[in-house]
C-alpha cells in the first residue's frame, strides 16, 4: 500500500461517514482516484466502462459526502483524493499533461531561457509560452533576470515537492 493510499485511508476514517457502508462501485472510484490523483472524468469513464450518468452520480456522491474533492474548469475536471495538498493537486494536473511535465523535468535539471526551454522541450514557442505562463501562474516556476534576460526556473521553494511527486506520477 501507498503512502498516498494509507494517508487517504486514515482520512478517510476519520470522516464521520463510515467507509464500511460504501458500495463496490463507490470504492472502485476511490481507489482509482487515489492511485491516480488528477485524474479527468473521461479517464475515470474509460476505465470503469460505466456510462456518463452514473460516473456522475457517484463522482457527486463521493464529493458531497467527503470522500474525494474535484478541481473543475471549464473543459476539464480532475479528481483527488482529500488528503492532497493544494500544491500537490497542481503539480500532478501539470505533470498529467505531457509539455507541463516536460517543462518541469527539464528545469528540474537546470535553469533556461525561453529558447533553451523551447529546444530542450521541442514544442512550438507558443505551445511552451503558454505552458509556462500556466506553470508560473500555479507558482511552480519563477522568472529571474540575468543581463536583461528571462531565465526559467523551480521554484526554491517547493522544489523536493515537486521532484517527490514527480517521481509518484512517472
Amino acid at each position: 500500500m501507498s503512502i498516498l493510499e494509507s494517508v487517504t485511508q486514515n482520512k478517510q476514517i476519520e470522516n464521520s461517514n463510515d467507509s464500511s457502508t460504501l458500495s463496490s462501485r463507490e470504492s472502485l472510484f476511490i481507489n482509482l482516484i487515489n492511485k491516480n490523483p488528477g485524474i479527468r472524468y473521461l479517464e475515470l469513464k474509460s476505465l470503469t466502462g460505466l456510462s456518463n450518468g452514473v460516473v456522475s452520480y457517484y463522482l457527486r456522491q463521493l464529493e458531497s459526502d467527503g470522500y474525494v474533492k474535484s478541481v473543475r474548469t471549464p473543459r476539464v475536471s480532475c479528481f483527488y483524493p482529500l488528503s492532497l495538498s493544494e500544491l500537490s493537486q497542481k503539480i500532478f494536473r501539470r505533470s498529467r499533461q505531457i509539455t507541463p511535465k516536460r517543462i518541469l523535468l527539464a528545469l528540474i535539471c537546470k535553469n533556461h531561457s525561453f529558447t533553451s526551454l523551447v529546444k530542450e522541450v521541442q514544442k512550438a514557442p507558443s505551445t511552451v509560452s503558454t505552458y509556462v505562463s500556466k506553470l508560473i501562474e500555479d507558482n511552480l516556476v519563477l522568472i529571474e533576470y540575468e543581463n536583461s534576460k528571462k531565465i526559467f526556473k523551480i521554484n526554491s521553494e517547493i522544489q523536493d515537492q515537486l521532484i517527490y511527486t514527480l517521481k509518484i506520477s512517472i
